[in-house]
């Protein structure tokens, strides 16, 4: 993504071992923030796939300091 020349993200999934979505690790979280200082909060991540739970990074990391 980075060597495209891309810095900033929309939405993301991660996908634990089982094959189910989980909350993105805490070293993803911070390349994200640091990647989109004034946007982080505003990405939406995917949480439970089958129940459609989608919640912000903001949410996420509310605190989060660069």
């Amino acid at each position: 993504m980075i060597t495209n020349g891309e810095d900033a993200f929309r939405r993301v999934i991660a996908v634990g071992r089982d094959g189910k979505a989980v909350a993105p690790c805490g070293a993803c979280r911070e390349l994200m923030a640091q990647l989109m200082p004034d946007g982080y909060g505003q990405v939406e991540i995917m949480m439970d796939y089958e129940r459609a739970r989608i919640v912000t990074l903001g949410e996420l990391a509310p605190q989060w300091r660069i």
